[in-house]
């Protein structure tokens, strides 16, 4: 049998001003598989057009290709919806704009903390592969310095998110200098990141080190079954953060430096919201000059102010965690922590003993196999877990923490934990 092979060149619908085009290469034997090259103007206008229409012509069943040593202009926002087993190779870099304004109006909104987002994949069977090449780049001075202080700032743009996202893959490329949040994944499900580089620095001396603020490397949210390998964050908050709905979530091989360590939370932001992240795990991880090792963070008692900058009075349940295998160095809070007053950073906010957080379960927590040092800042302490009188904390363990303070003997304290007193020995 003789197969017969048709090429075809479709010129998809542009706009020729703004040279926004896209050369879609058919290679069909019976039915076609589309394959879109995208072009970049290279004049510094928007590149936003071209992208949009790449993944319209090839993003079911095809391949859409960011070309190699080729710069993206993205000056609008990428919703990029309904993809279906489409191969994504991102060999270029995607460089974001600077437009302060626009982001603010335009990014693409969740009601969450009021995010918004410059570039989200939606669908299944996508796979993002950078190959060791690709670059997501969203010049986020302008936000570090917008934001100094005020870390909550509305439309700050998070350049890549997986989003109503399923059985799909994002490995092998960087993400730098993002906006807000870098890789965030939101009610999605059998999701796979590995092999991704994570850099967010100010070149403002007050921001570092670890003092930017919500520059979380990777954050779940709504989320089940995840899996985040291999991969390398330099951020100034969480390394990883496990936000409310995370379930059945796996991390291992992380290198985290100046983060805020791993974590669960915060939780209990929304008053009379139920926030749950159970079955999580998370291993073989080094934290370098880092505020925390792994920490579980939820609101106090009482609303003051509102999200993302405020809030509080709500509840929860953190059920099944693992942190084992951590290497922390010159760590500058404790390693092992829970704390349940996290609350808005203004004025007239009352002690947390007043109004201490409420109707939290924390149940079969486990920090095993910690080793390293913390920096002088910390004291002696090595372990903290401060449960609310108002909440439940059972069947913890933590073994084989083995953290050599800069000063004396590791110390560790207890507070509401059952089965453990104050000085965390078993009763």
């Amino acid at each position: 049998m003789v197969s017969v092979w048709k090429f075809e060149m479709r010129l998809s619908d542009y706009v020729l001003s703004t040279l926004s085009f896209v050369w879609c290469y058919l290679l069909t034997t019976v039915t076609a598989s589309p394959a879109c090259v995208i072009p970049a103007a290279g004049n510094g206008s928007d590149d936003s057009p071209a992208i949009i229409q790449a993944f319209k012509d090839c993003g079911q069943g095809g391949l859409v290709t960011f070309a190699a040593n080729t710069t993206y202009n993205v000056q609008t926002v990428l919703q990029l919806h309904n993809l279906s087993n489409v191969q994504v190779n991102l060999l270029g870099t995607i460089l974001f704009s600077t437009d302060v304004r626009y982001w603010i109006q335009h990014g693409s909104y969740y009601h969450f903390q009021n995010i918004s987002i410059a570039m989200e994949f939606s669908g299944e069977y996508i796979t993002i592969d950078g190959h060791d090449k690709g670059i997501i780049d969203g010049q986020g001075q302008v936000w570090y310095d917008l934001a100094l202080g005020v870390g909550g700032l509305f439309g700050r743009p998070i350049p890549f998110s997986l989003r109503n996202a399923k059985h799909s893959v994002a490995q092998n490329f960087e993400i730098k200098q993002s906006g807000k949040w870098n890789f965030v994944i939101i009610e999605s499900h059998n999701i796979t990141a590995d092999n991704i580089y994570i850099s967010s620095t100010s070149d403002d001396f007050q921001a570092n080190p670890g003092n930017l603020g919500n520059t979380d490397g990777f954050d779940t949210l709504y989320s089940d079954d995840v899996r985040i390998t291999n991969s390398y964050v330099n951020s100034g908050d969480d390394c990883v953060s496990f936000k409310p709905g995370s379930t059945n979530i796996y991390v291992q091989n992380l290198t985290c430096i100046n983060t805020a360590g791993i974590a669960v939370g915060s939780l209990g932001q929304y008053q009379g919201q139920f926030d749950l992240v159970e079955n999580v795990t998370a291993r073989d991880i080094t934290l370098i000059s880092s505020r925390t090792g792994a920490y579980i963070k939820t609101y106090n008692g009482l609303s003051v102010y509102y999200p993302p900058q405020g809030g509080g009075n709500g509840t929860g349940r953190v059920e099944n965690v693992l942190f084992e295998n951590f290497n922390v160095q010159n760590i500058t809070a404790a390693p092992v922590l829970v704390q349940q007053c996290t609350h808005w950073g203004g004025y007239n906010v009352p002690p947390c003993v007043d109004f201490p957080a409420t109707g939290f379960t924390f149940q079969n927590i486990t920090w095993r196999n910690f080793t390293g040092n913390t920096n002088a800042a910390v004291g002696t302490t090595v372990i903290s877990l401060a449960c609310s009188p108002k909440s439940t904390c059972s069947d913890f363990t933590f073994a084989d923490i083995n953290i050599q303070p800069a000063n004396g003997t590791g110390t560790r304290s207890c507070t509401n934990i059952n089965g453990y007193n104050q000085q965390c020995q078993p009763v």
